[in-house]
């Protein structure tokens, strides 16, 4: 199933439109923490075809934001960084998520080094804690796209401390319009238990990022069990595994003023936004 949130309310895709569904929720996040009701059989208020809808963030305000860095064997040669024997991992303050094609906007401070990540991003459906794999991924409510933008300078300022800096980090990845995330949530039962899929960025129409999620070091069942272990998990809470080689901070082309990203996976859609300069 395929879960929208647009101006009218949560939708579900139903051939070539979006079947608007009599449920209170503000978003899907408020949704799968009710828990009492089902999308699948909710009834339908409105329907709009799904070429005149726009598409907003799946979950507008998750509790957490957790993201991951180095898990695809590529990105961390490109890195230069060592390959990780678990599955390494950064909680984020929740708050606003952005919304496919809303303005990625450049910080007025730190407008020189800031890079796309394109993304898978895990939805929690369920309360979750010290999951094993197995159990992690029946606690999934789904899988969406999410642009993990980053601040370099900071962040890798914040690296070089010893501990890191762990409060500077989080604020290189969670500057305003940094997660953009969308188009839609597609629930886990189109899925096999961790799926193939390819996942590509394209910068201004250039690919920039091409992998398949079998190249992924942890799987997305594995990534959620590690999170589960130290972190309770809580429906609509936002997972973000981890994105593959030719990041900005390899090639040098970070992003500016007028450019557009997109990324693209197999089965979950396309995520595009336009960058702008600093107000």
């Amino acid at each position: 199933m395929r879960l929208y949130r647009i101006d009218a309310g949560i939708a579900r895709l139903d051939g070539d439109e979006l079947a608007v569904l009599d449920l209170p929720h503000p978003d899907i996040g408020a949704l799968l923490l009710d828990g009492d009701s089902d999308p699948a059989t909710a009834r339908i208020r409105s329907r709009v075809p799904l070429t005149e809808a726009l598409p907003r963030s799946p979950v507008k305000r998750p509790g957490q934001v957790i993201l991951h860095g180095l898990v695809y064997a590529d990105h961390v040669v490109e890195a230069g960084q060592p390959r990780p024997d678990a599955p390494t991992f950064l909680p984020a303050p929740g708050g606003e998520i952005d919304d496919p094609g809303a303005p990625i906007r450049l910080p007025a401070d730190a407008a020189a080094r800031v890079d796309y990540e394109g993304e898978i991003a895990v939805v929690m459906g369920r309360a979750a804690a010290d999951l094993d794999p197995v159990a992690a991924w029946d606690a999934v409510a789904g899988l969406t796209i999410v642009d993990d933008v980053s601040e370099r300078t900071e962040q890798l300022r914040a690296m070089a401390s010893q501990p890191w800096d762990i409060e500077a980090l989080a604020h290189a990845k969670r500057h305003p319009t940094f997660k953009p995330c969308g188009p839609c949530l597609v629930t886990t039962d189109e899925f096999d238990r961790d799926p193939d899929l390819r996942i590509t960025t394209s910068l201004n129409g250039a690919p920039v990022q091409d992998d398949r999620t079998s190249n992924m070091i942890f799987t997305i069942s594995e990534i959620v069990a590690a999170v589960s272990r130290r972190i309770p998990l809580v429906p609509g809470d936002l997972i973000c595994t981890g994105t593959p080689a030719g990041v900005a901070l390899a090639t040098g082309r970070y992003l500016q003023a007028g450019d557009v990203v997109t990324v693209e996976v197999e089965g979950l859609g396309t995520l595009s936004n336009p960058v702008e300069a600093p107000r």
